[in-house]
């Protein structure tokens, strides 16, 4: 409940910065950078988790901290994932009409 509550609004902001990015951008490179962002996110919190299980070894607060880091890390990148997905969808059938 609490990605949904977290990232739908994430996702709705940047569905319509992706469609403003399409429409008014002329290179592709541009259009492309909140999938990119989505996709540096995710390999962010990929790297945190992966580097000597920083959540696993470190224990305390600290380890909560770096827990908590990675699931918002997770949240934003999936939902920058989904609104730029959902921000192309709208641009190509707008397009068509």
């Amino acid at each position: 409940m609490f990605f949904l509550i977290m990232g739908l609004p994430i996702a709705a902001v940047f569905a319509a910065v992706q469609f403003f990015l399409c429409e008014k951008a002329r290179k592709n490179i541009i259009k492309l950078i909140p999938i990119f962002a989505g996709a540096g996110a995710l390999l962010v919190a990929a790297f945190i988790r992966g580097e000597n299980l920083l959540a696993d070894a470190v224990y305390g607060i600290a380890g909560q901290g770096i827990f908590a880091v990675i699931v918002l890390l997770w949240i934003l990148g999936g939902a920058l994932a989904a609104g730029s997905i959902a921000g192309w969808v709208i641009y190509f059938i707008k397009k068509q009409k």
